[in-house]
């Protein structure tokens, strides 16, 4: 199977939005991991629209942050071309060790600020900061995913039953409302429940469907040392502050 010139190797993970392979481009003879979008036909507008947020998010250069190389079209389906990072998500090393110590959790939370803060530097706004956003190369992590599909659809969370097909315990409070347009500080929220969820082993908020997370959101979160009591008191209070 090809993507225009790009040979797929294997399927390395598939969400709602899109489907990453890891491929070898046959021009340059390199690895690479290609990011096909997936969902309804793209008018005009989303076209554009990906092309901007791709272009902009190709001008990150950071450590932390997976690097963008190109895109294009292939069968009528956008696709993305980014570094191929040997790893898995943040997400699944949750689920399979438990949460961090609280010194490795801060640690990881300010290499992802330092992430975020250039990206914001450069106009780019990540909108979907979360522990599957972040791959693990071996201890470091990597912030992907910098909202392309998130934003040709901005109704493309909820099914027709109401329904999450994401994560909205890591979406800031005006991203689960669709109030009006979202900025660095939904990215900062993200990093703050991303920091809980180091933490605790869980995100901040959890429900079945966007009716059960906004009432949930009404009132605070749970304090990480509620969850286990060893995080420190000043750890917590920057948690609970973004």
């Amino acid at each position: 199977m090809k993507v225009d010139h790009y040979e797929i190797e294997s399927e390395i993970a598939r969400g709602a939005f899109g489907v990453i392979y890891r491929a070898r481009d046959t021009t340059l003879d390199r690895r690479v991991a290609v990011k096909v979008l997936l969902g309804d036909a793209l008018d005009a507008e989303d076209l554009s629209r990906f092309r901007a947020e791709a272009r902009a998010a190709a001008r990150l250069s950071h450590s932390h942050i997976v690097s963008v190389f190109g895109i294009g079209l292939s069968r009528g389906r956008p696709y993305l071309v980014m570094d191929l990072v040997e790893g898995d998500s943040l997400e699944r090393q949750l689920e399979r060790q438990g949460p961090l110590e609280p010194r490795a959790a801060a640690a990881l939370a300010a290499k992802l600020a330092a992430a975020l803060q250039h990206a914001h530097d450069q106009g780019v706004v990540h909108r979907d900061v979360k522990p599957a956003n972040v791959l693990m190369a071996e201890g470091e992590p990597r912030l992907t995913d910098f909202g392309l599909a998130k934003d040709l659809d901005s109704h493309s969370h909820l099914t027709q039953t109401g329904r999450f097909m994401g994560t909205p315990g890591y979406w800031a409070p005006e991203q689960v409302r669709g109030d009006g347009e979202v900025g660095p500080a939904a990215d900062v929220y993200g990093l703050g429940a991303t920091l809980y969820a180091l933490l605790t082993g869980q995100a901040p908020f959890t429900g079945e469907s966007l009716v059960e997370v906004v009432s949930r959101m009404q009132e605070p979160p749970k304090p990480p040392s509620r969850l286990r009591p060893e995080v420190d008191r000043v750890l917590e209070a920057i948690c609970l502050r973004c």
